[in-house]
């Protein structure tokens, strides 16, 4: 059980890393590249590639599919709650953080008596 959870925790801790280079590694004019992100289909595109790039690195982990889906449909609504609309280094952050939460929400379940 232990163990079950600090492989995960090491999975949010590499997914995070992931979210890290996506945002230092963008270019100068990264405000451009977010405005031109405005379609769902964009968003959609940027969540697969996120999807596909941990399937290549660590195989296929259906429980963590099911996680980036649910984060990544919270991340959106947040932003479009917020009138932010689809801008990505936002979309990221919620999604980060709906990530961690989850992490934690698991292990306080787990811990509990």
């Amino acid at each position: 059980m232990i163990i079950k959870i600090n492989i995960k925790q090491i999975i949010l801790k590499k997914l995070f890393l992931l979210f890290l280079i996506f945002g230092f590694i963008t270019p100068a004019n990264s405000e451009q590249l977010d405005k031109n992100i405005i379609t769902k289909v964009d968003v959609e595109s940027f969540w697969n590639q996120i999807k596909k790039t941990r399937k290549i690195k660590y195989g296929v982990d259906k429980k963590w599919e099911k996680n980036m889906d649910y984060c990544s449909y919270f991340a959106e609504n947040i932003a479009l709650s917020k009138g932010e609309g689809f801008v990505m280094s936002k979309l990221v952050k919620y999604a980060n953080k709906c990530h961690h939460t989850l992490n934690l929400m698991t292990q306080y379940l787990l811990e509990e008596k």
